[in-house]
Protein backbone atom coordinates (compact mmCIF):
# COMPACT_ATOMS: atom_id res chain seq x y z
CA UNK A 1 0.00 0.00 0.00
CA UNK A 2 1.32 3.40 -0.99
CA UNK A 3 0.58 6.89 0.28
CA UNK A 4 -1.50 9.91 -0.69
CA UNK A 5 -0.15 13.28 -1.81
CA UNK A 6 -1.68 16.43 -3.30
CA UNK A 7 -1.10 18.17 -6.61
CA UNK A 8 -1.83 21.92 -6.58
CA UNK A 9 -1.87 23.61 -10.01
CA UNK A 10 -0.86 27.26 -10.24
CA UNK A 11 -3.98 27.92 -12.32
CA UNK A 12 -6.76 28.40 -9.75
CA UNK A 13 -9.38 27.38 -12.33
CA UNK A 14 -7.94 23.85 -12.17
CA UNK A 15 -8.87 21.70 -9.16
CA UNK A 16 -6.40 20.43 -6.60
CA UNK A 17 -6.01 16.66 -6.83
CA UNK A 18 -5.53 14.08 -4.11
CA UNK A 19 -3.46 11.32 -5.68
CA UNK A 20 -2.04 8.02 -4.51
CA UNK A 21 1.49 6.81 -5.07
CA UNK A 22 1.21 3.06 -5.50
CA UNK A 23 4.59 2.20 -4.03
CA UNK A 24 5.18 2.25 -0.27
CA UNK A 25 8.40 4.11 0.59
CA UNK A 26 10.01 3.42 3.95
CA UNK A 27 13.52 4.86 3.55
CA UNK A 28 15.27 7.76 1.88
CA UNK A 29 17.60 5.33 0.17
CA UNK A 30 14.67 3.82 -1.74
CA UNK A 31 12.67 7.02 -2.20
CA UNK A 32 11.46 7.22 -5.81
CA UNK A 33 8.89 9.96 -5.21
CA UNK A 34 11.32 12.84 -5.70
CA UNK A 35 12.39 11.43 -9.07
CA UNK A 36 8.74 11.07 -10.04
CA UNK A 37 8.09 14.73 -9.25
CA UNK A 38 11.21 15.82 -11.13
CA UNK A 39 10.05 13.98 -14.25
CA UNK A 40 6.77 15.89 -14.10
CA UNK A 41 8.52 19.27 -14.15
CA UNK A 42 10.96 18.12 -16.84
CA UNK A 43 8.04 17.06 -19.04
CA UNK A 44 6.41 20.49 -19.04
CA UNK A 45 7.04 22.54 -22.15
CA UNK A 46 8.06 26.04 -21.18
CA UNK A 47 9.09 28.64 -23.72
CA UNK A 48 11.64 30.94 -22.10
CA UNK A 49 13.72 33.72 -23.60
CA UNK A 50 17.33 32.54 -23.21
CA UNK A 51 18.66 36.05 -22.54
CA UNK A 52 16.02 36.66 -19.87
CA UNK A 53 16.73 33.31 -18.22
CA UNK A 54 20.49 33.96 -18.15
CA UNK A 55 19.90 37.40 -16.64
CA UNK A 56 17.61 36.06 -13.93
CA UNK A 57 19.88 33.12 -13.08
CA UNK A 58 22.84 35.53 -12.89
CA UNK A 59 20.92 37.75 -10.47
CA UNK A 60 19.98 34.77 -8.33
CA UNK A 61 23.49 33.30 -8.18
CA UNK A 62 25.40 36.58 -8.09
CA UNK A 63 27.52 35.35 -11.02
CA UNK A 64 27.48 36.80 -14.55
CA UNK A 65 26.99 33.52 -16.38
CA UNK A 66 27.14 34.99 -19.89
CA UNK A 67 30.40 36.79 -19.10
CA UNK A 68 31.94 33.65 -17.62
CA UNK A 69 30.97 31.71 -20.75
CA UNK A 70 32.42 34.40 -23.05
CA UNK A 71 35.71 34.39 -21.13
CA UNK A 72 35.89 30.61 -21.31
CA UNK A 73 35.54 30.29 -17.53
CA UNK A 74 32.38 28.25 -18.09
CA UNK A 75 32.14 25.94 -21.12
CA UNK A 76 29.18 26.74 -23.36
CA UNK A 77 27.81 23.23 -23.03
CA UNK A 78 27.92 23.57 -19.24
CA UNK A 79 25.90 26.80 -19.48
CA UNK A 80 23.41 25.10 -21.80
CA UNK A 81 22.98 22.23 -19.35
CA UNK A 82 22.39 24.69 -16.52
CA UNK A 83 19.72 26.52 -18.50
CA UNK A 84 17.94 23.38 -19.64
CA UNK A 85 18.23 21.32 -16.46
CA UNK A 86 15.23 20.74 -14.26
CA UNK A 87 15.45 19.85 -10.61
CA UNK A 88 13.09 19.85 -7.69
CA UNK A 89 13.26 22.37 -4.89
CA UNK A 90 11.92 21.08 -1.59
CA UNK A 91 10.50 23.64 0.81
CA UNK A 92 10.21 22.02 4.29
CA UNK A 93 7.15 23.67 5.84
CA UNK A 94 6.81 21.46 8.91
CA UNK A 95 9.90 19.86 10.41
CA UNK A 96 9.46 16.38 11.95
CA UNK A 97 9.84 17.16 15.65
CA UNK A 98 8.28 15.57 18.73
CA UNK A 99 5.76 18.40 19.18
CA UNK A 100 4.38 17.58 15.73
CA UNK A 101 4.44 13.80 16.29
CA UNK A 102 7.55 13.57 14.10
CA UNK A 103 5.57 14.42 10.97
CA UNK A 104 7.06 16.66 8.30
CA UNK A 105 5.29 18.40 5.43
CA UNK A 106 7.09 19.65 2.33
CA UNK A 107 6.29 21.53 -0.87
CA UNK A 108 7.91 20.20 -4.07
CA UNK A 109 8.31 22.70 -6.91
CA UNK A 110 10.31 23.55 -10.02
CA UNK A 111 13.51 25.20 -8.76
CA UNK A 112 13.55 27.55 -11.78
CA UNK A 113 9.99 28.79 -11.31
CA UNK A 114 11.06 32.40 -10.85
CA UNK A 115 13.54 32.33 -13.73
CA UNK A 116 10.92 30.79 -16.01
CA UNK A 117 8.44 33.47 -14.94
CA UNK A 118 5.87 30.88 -13.95
CA UNK A 119 2.65 32.27 -12.56
CA UNK A 120 2.28 32.51 -8.80
CA UNK A 121 0.51 29.68 -7.03
CA UNK A 122 -1.79 31.53 -4.60
CA UNK A 123 -3.28 28.44 -2.98
CA UNK A 124 -0.05 26.90 -1.75
CA UNK A 125 1.34 30.36 -0.94
CA UNK A 126 -1.67 30.97 1.30
CA UNK A 127 -1.27 27.64 3.12
CA UNK A 128 2.43 28.21 3.82
CA UNK A 129 1.89 31.82 4.88
CA UNK A 130 -0.76 30.59 7.35
CA UNK A 131 1.95 28.37 8.85
CA UNK A 132 3.89 31.47 9.87
CA UNK A 133 6.02 32.26 6.81
CA UNK A 134 4.88 35.83 5.99
CA UNK A 135 5.54 36.94 2.43
CA UNK A 136 6.52 33.45 1.22
CA UNK A 137 5.22 32.78 -2.30
CA UNK A 138 5.54 29.95 -4.81
CA UNK A 139 5.40 29.79 -8.59
CA UNK A 140 4.16 27.09 -10.90
CA UNK A 141 2.46 23.79 -10.14
CA UNK A 142 3.49 22.11 -6.89
CA UNK A 143 3.12 18.85 -5.02
CA UNK A 144 2.70 18.57 -1.26
CA UNK A 145 3.56 15.47 0.74
CA UNK A 146 4.17 14.25 4.27
CA UNK A 147 6.78 12.03 5.91
CA UNK A 148 7.22 10.43 9.32
CA UNK A 149 10.76 10.80 10.63
CA UNK A 150 11.64 10.05 14.26
CA UNK A 151 15.23 11.22 13.59
CA UNK A 152 16.47 7.80 14.69
CA UNK A 153 15.39 4.56 13.03
CA UNK A 154 12.12 5.19 11.22
CA UNK A 155 11.46 7.20 8.06
CA UNK A 156 8.57 6.70 5.68
CA UNK A 157 6.16 8.60 3.47
CA UNK A 158 2.64 8.87 4.85
CA UNK A 159 -0.69 10.29 3.67
CA UNK A 160 -1.20 13.97 2.94
CA UNK A 161 -4.73 14.67 1.72
CA UNK A 162 -6.97 17.40 0.35
CA UNK A 163 -8.31 17.97 3.87
CA UNK A 164 -4.78 18.98 4.87
CA UNK A 165 -4.70 21.70 2.19
CA UNK A 166 -6.52 24.42 4.10
CA UNK A 167 -5.20 27.26 6.18
CA UNK A 168 -7.18 25.99 9.20
CA UNK A 169 -5.95 22.38 9.04
CA UNK A 170 -4.65 21.06 12.41
CA UNK A 171 -1.07 20.67 11.20
CA UNK A 172 -1.02 24.30 10.01
CA UNK A 173 -2.02 25.46 13.48
CA UNK A 174 0.76 23.35 15.02
CA UNK A 175 3.44 24.86 12.78
CA UNK A 176 2.10 28.39 13.24
CA UNK A 177 2.14 28.00 17.02
CA UNK A 178 5.69 26.65 17.01
CA UNK A 179 6.95 29.54 14.90
CA UNK A 180 4.97 32.14 16.88
CA UNK A 181 6.29 30.80 20.20
CA UNK A 182 9.83 30.96 18.96
CA UNK A 183 9.36 34.52 17.70
CA UNK A 184 7.79 35.64 20.99
CA UNK A 185 10.57 34.01 22.98
CA UNK A 186 13.26 35.67 20.90
CA UNK A 187 11.57 39.07 21.14
CA UNK A 188 11.18 38.73 24.93
CA UNK A 189 14.85 37.92 25.23
CA UNK A 190 15.70 40.93 23.12
CA UNK A 191 13.52 43.17 25.28
CA UNK A 192 15.21 41.94 28.44
CA UNK A 193 18.64 42.69 27.02
CA UNK A 194 17.49 46.22 26.18
CA UNK A 195 16.13 46.83 29.68
CA UNK A 196 12.48 46.77 28.58
CA UNK A 197 11.16 44.90 31.60
CA UNK A 198 9.06 47.62 33.18
CA UNK A 199 5.29 47.76 32.80
CA UNK A 200 5.42 50.93 30.73
CA UNK A 201 7.11 49.29 27.77
CA UNK A 202 5.76 46.34 25.81
CA UNK A 203 7.23 44.54 22.83
CA UNK A 204 4.59 42.62 20.90
CA UNK A 205 5.93 40.90 17.78
CA UNK A 206 2.40 40.26 16.58
CA UNK A 207 1.71 43.97 16.15
CA UNK A 208 4.98 44.85 14.46
CA UNK A 209 4.77 45.63 10.79
CA UNK A 210 6.21 42.79 8.72
CA UNK A 211 8.90 43.93 6.35
CA UNK A 212 9.16 42.28 2.96
CA UNK A 213 11.43 39.30 3.68
CA UNK A 214 14.75 39.26 1.88
CA UNK A 215 15.76 36.06 0.20
CA UNK A 216 18.17 34.80 -2.38
CA UNK A 217 19.53 31.76 -4.15
CA UNK A 218 22.73 30.28 -5.50
CA UNK A 219 23.47 27.00 -7.23
CA UNK A 220 24.30 25.52 -3.81
CA UNK A 221 21.52 26.85 -1.57
CA UNK A 222 18.55 29.17 -1.16
CA UNK A 223 17.89 31.40 1.85
CA UNK A 224 15.08 33.42 3.30
CA UNK A 225 14.48 35.28 6.51
CA UNK A 226 11.77 35.93 9.04
CA UNK A 227 11.81 38.59 11.74
CA UNK A 228 13.83 36.43 14.12
CA UNK A 229 15.68 33.89 11.99
CA UNK A 230 17.37 33.12 8.69
CA UNK A 231 16.72 29.76 7.04
CA UNK A 232 19.21 28.29 4.58
CA UNK A 233 18.14 25.28 2.52
CA UNK A 234 20.88 23.41 0.67
CA UNK A 235 20.37 21.80 -2.73
CA UNK A 236 22.83 18.97 -2.18
CA UNK A 237 21.12 15.83 -3.46
CA UNK A 238 21.53 12.28 -2.33
CA UNK A 239 21.82 13.00 1.40
CA UNK A 240 20.20 10.31 3.52
CA UNK A 241 19.82 9.76 7.26
CA UNK A 242 22.84 7.47 7.10
CA UNK A 243 24.90 10.48 5.99
CA UNK A 244 23.97 12.58 9.01
CA UNK A 245 27.38 11.95 10.57
CA UNK A 246 29.01 13.46 7.48
CA UNK A 247 27.34 16.83 8.02
CA UNK A 248 29.41 19.38 9.92
CA UNK A 249 27.97 22.79 10.75
CA UNK A 250 30.06 25.36 12.63
CA UNK A 251 28.16 28.33 14.02
CA UNK A 252 29.92 31.58 14.88
CA UNK A 253 28.49 34.88 16.03
CA UNK A 254 28.89 36.27 12.52
CA UNK A 255 30.35 33.31 10.66
CA UNK A 256 28.98 30.07 9.27
CA UNK A 257 30.64 26.99 7.84
CA UNK A 258 28.68 24.05 6.43
CA UNK A 259 30.43 20.91 5.17
CA UNK A 260 29.24 17.57 3.88
CA UNK A 261 31.74 14.72 3.78
CA UNK A 262 34.59 17.17 3.29
CA UNK A 263 32.81 19.22 0.62
CA UNK A 264 32.38 22.87 1.57
CA UNK A 265 28.77 23.89 0.94
CA UNK A 266 28.99 27.34 2.52
CA UNK A 267 31.63 29.32 4.36
CA UNK A 268 31.68 33.02 4.99
CA UNK A 269 30.96 36.05 7.13
CA UNK A 270 27.27 36.60 7.69
CA UNK A 271 25.59 39.92 7.00
CA UNK A 272 24.81 40.44 10.69
CA UNK A 273 25.29 38.79 14.07
CA UNK A 274 23.48 35.68 15.29
CA UNK A 275 23.02 33.66 18.46
CA UNK A 276 25.22 30.57 17.81
CA UNK A 277 23.79 28.65 20.78
CA UNK A 278 20.23 29.10 19.49
CA UNK A 279 21.02 28.23 15.88
CA UNK A 280 20.28 24.72 14.62
CA UNK A 281 20.43 22.45 11.60
CA UNK A 282 18.18 19.61 10.47
CA UNK A 283 18.23 16.85 7.88
CA UNK A 284 14.70 15.98 6.80
CA UNK A 285 13.31 14.41 3.61
CA UNK A 286 16.85 14.45 2.23
CA UNK A 287 17.03 18.22 2.68
CA UNK A 288 19.73 19.86 4.78
CA UNK A 289 18.51 23.08 6.38
CA UNK A 290 20.31 25.51 8.68
CA UNK A 291 18.34 27.91 10.91
CA UNK A 292 20.22 30.96 12.19
CA UNK A 293 18.83 32.81 15.20
CA UNK A 294 19.23 36.53 14.49
CA UNK A 295 20.74 38.67 17.25
CA UNK A 296 18.83 41.74 16.07
CA UNK A 297 15.54 42.51 14.38
CA UNK A 298 16.96 44.27 11.34
CA UNK A 299 16.31 42.91 7.86
CA UNK A 300 19.21 41.25 6.05
CA UNK A 301 19.52 42.41 2.43
CA UNK A 302 22.07 39.63 1.82
CA UNK A 303 23.03 36.41 3.55
CA UNK A 304 26.76 37.11 3.50
CA UNK A 305 28.55 40.36 4.23
CA UNK A 306 29.66 42.11 1.07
Amino acid sequence: MGFKYVFIPADTSEPMEELEYAEAIDSLETDTFRGFVEKYFAGLSQSVDRAVLIKQLSERTGVNLEEKAEKGEMPQDALNRLLSSTSVEIFPVQLPVKAGEFQGVSVYLDDKGVAKELQENPRVSGIVQACGYPGQTFRGDVFMGRVFDDNEDEWRRIDFTIKDCTSDAPWVAVVNKQRANRSSSDMSGMAAKMGMNNNAVHVNPNTMKDAEPSKGETDMYSWRQAEDEVEITFKKEGITKADKGGVKVTFGRQKLKVEFKGEMLLEGELHATTHPDESTWTLSDGVLQVNLSKAGDSSWPNLLKE
